[in-house]
C-alpha cells in the first residue's frame, strides 16, 4: 500500500495519464497546435528532443526534462528550452494545470558543471553575466505561468534542480527523495532568484540551513518544513490528482488568485546583485580551486 503524507486537499478520484504526444514526440495521434512548432530543441533532431509536452487529460499539461543519460542537468541549452517552453505554454488560455518532471525517474541534478564555461571562469564579463542569467530566466518564465504549476521530484533534486520546483506553486516529493543545494561548497552564491523563494516558503534560518550549510533535506522533512505539499510513493499519480482538483475549479479566477498571491510576496528583486556576487565568487582563489577540482573529478584526471 502507498505511503502518504499531505499538506494539501486531495479530491477522491484519480485519473491517470492518456499521453498524447505533441510535435515533440512524432506520433500518428500527434495533435497540432498553432500557438507554435513544438519542437522544444529547434536544432535537434526531432527524435532526440530536450523537452517533452505531453496532454495528460483536458487542461492539463506534462512537461518532462528529457536529460535521463545526465540526470536531466541543466544545460544552457536545456535551459533556454526550459523557458522558451514556460513562454509558449503561458498563451495556452486552454490549460489550467502544468506539471513539470524528469525523465528517468530523476528529477533534476542541477546546472551542468560537465559543460566548458560551465562556472564562466574565463569568459569575458559581458559573457559571463549572460551565462548566468539562464537560470534565472528560465526560473523566472516558469514562475510567470498563469497557470497554476506542479513540480513532481523524483529522488532528488539538486542546485538549480531545487531552484526549478521553487517555481512551481507545489511540489510533490518521492518517499524516498532529497533536496542538496551545494553551491556554497563549490565557493558561489545560490543565485537564480531562488534565494527570496526559499526564504518565503522555510524562514531565514532554514533557508540558510539549506543554502549556507549546504544541508541535504529528505522529503518528510520538506513536508515539515513547508517546501513541499505531499510526500508520495507514485509522484505522477499525485500530481495528476493534484491537477484533477485545479481543472475542476473556473480557471480565470484561479489564475486572478495566483497571480494576487505572488505579488503580494514579491519582494526587492535581487537577481542583478545575485548575479554579480557569483562573477565576485569567481575571483576567489579558493572558489576556482574548488571548482576546478570538482572538473578534473568529471574528467577522471
Amino acid at each position: 500500500m502507498e505511503r502518504r503524507a499531505s499538506r494539501f486537499t486531495r479530491p477522491s478520484r484519480i485519473r491517470r495519464p492518456r499521453p498524447i504526444p505533441l510535435r515533440v514526440k512524432p506520433s500518428k495521434r500527434a495533435r497540432s497546435f498553432s500557438t507554435t512548432r513544438w519542437c522544444c530543441q529547434r536544432r535537434r533532431a526531432l527524435s532526440d528532443p530536450l523537452v517533452t509536452v505531453e496532454e495528460a487529460d483536458v487542461g492539463t499539461l506534462i512537461v518532462r526534462l528529457e536529460r535521463p543519460h545526465k540526470r536531466n542537468a541543466l544545460s544552457s541549452a536545456l535551459k533556454r528550452e526550459l523557458a522558451h517552453t514556460a513562454r509558449v505554454l503561458a498563451e495556452r488560455t486552454d490549460i489550467s494545470a502544468i506539471i513539470l518532471a524528469g525523465s528517468g525517474g530523476i528529477f533534476c541534478a542541477g546546472n551542468d558543471i560537465s559543460e566548458p564555461d560551465s562556472f564562466a571562469q574565463d569568459l569575458p564579463l559581458a559573457e559571463a553575466r549572460r551565462h548566468i542569467r539562464l537560470g534565472l530566466e528560465m526560473c523566472r518564465a516558469w514562475e510567470a505561468l498563469p497557470q497554476l504549476t506542479i513540480a513532481a521530484v523524483d529522488r532528488f533534486a539538486i542546485g538549480g534542480g531545487i531552484s526549478l520546483a521553487l517555481a512551481c506553486d507545489f511540489r510533490v516529493l518521492q518517499t524516498s527523495s532529497w533536496l542538496h543545494a551545494p553551491e556554497v561548497e563549490l565557493g558561489i552564491t545560490y543565485s537564480w532568484g531562488t534565494l527570496p523563494r526559499l526564504v518565503r516558503l522555510v524562514g531565514p534560518a532554514r533557508a540558510k540551513l539549506i543554502a549556507g550549510l549546504c544541508r541535504r533535506v529528505d522529503a518528510l522533512t520538506a513536508l515539515e518544513w513547508g517546501l513541499c505539499e505531499e510526500v508520495v510513493d507514485d509522484t505522477m499519480a499525485a500530481a495528476l490528482k493534484m491537477a484533477a482538483e485545479i481543472t475542476s475549479k473556473p480557471r480565470v479566477a484561479q489564475q486572478m488568485v495566483k497571480e494576487s498571491v505572488n505579488r503580494l510576496f514579491d519582494g526587492p528583486d535581487t537577481a542583478a546583485m545575485e548575479q554579480d556576487q557569483v562573477l565576485l565568487n569567481m575571483t576567489d582563489p579558493d572558489a576556482r580551486a574548488r571548482q576546478s577540482h570538482v572538473l578534473r573529478r568529471l574528467r577522471g584526471d
